[in-house]
């Protein structure tokens, strides 16, 4: 049984694309488009379908809540996927991966993962590294990272049908 594979996603400064790319490169053949780049993939030629985006100020990228209420019923009708870049763990974490995709998208996802974040100061604004050392604090410099293990688990469970 052929599982085609399409990762859509919607990156500010990177984190989510290195992801995604991280991702594709796992799952064999799978097909990849960055919403900022204004493609909208057609979705006909795909079983499954990972949707990632960032979180900024405890929203998801406005191009991936687009795109989800854009294509709503059709995603549903696909295996699905999601995840964020971010820097919240733990309880506000997981609320903010719940409350990134539309709810029906969220109870029928195989997987749901929040990867981790990586701040690249050479690709932010003033006033996104002002607002990471409010809410961060001073000595944080560069995110806590992408994590691989919940990379790892997330493109084995996407991979592994079901």
């Amino acid at each position: 049984m052929s599982n085609r594979i399409l990762i859509v996603f919607a990156s500010k400064y990177g984190c989510t694309e290195k992801a995604a790319l991280l991702l594709q490169a796992r799952l064999d053949g799978a097909g990849l488009v960055n919403l900022k780049s204004g493609k909208l993939p057609d979705l006909t030629g795909y079983d499954t379908v990972i949707l990632g985006g960032s979180i900024y100020y405890g929203k998801i990228r406005k191009e991936m809540a687009a795109f989800t209420a854009q294509h709503k019923q059709e995603l549903l009708t696909k295996r699905l996927g999601l995840f964020i870049c971010a820097g919240m763990t733990g309880e506000k974490g997981e609320q903010e991966l719940k409350q990134a995709y539309p709810g029906i998208m969220y109870s029928k996802a195989l997987a749901r993962e929040i990867m981790g974040d990586e701040i690249y100061p050479d690709r932010i604004s003033a006033l996104d590294k002002w607002v990471i050392r409010m809410v961060k604090g001073k000595e944080h410099k560069t995110g806590g990272g992408l994590s691989m293990d919940k990379l790892e688990r997330f493109a084995h469970t996407m991979a592994a049908g079901g």
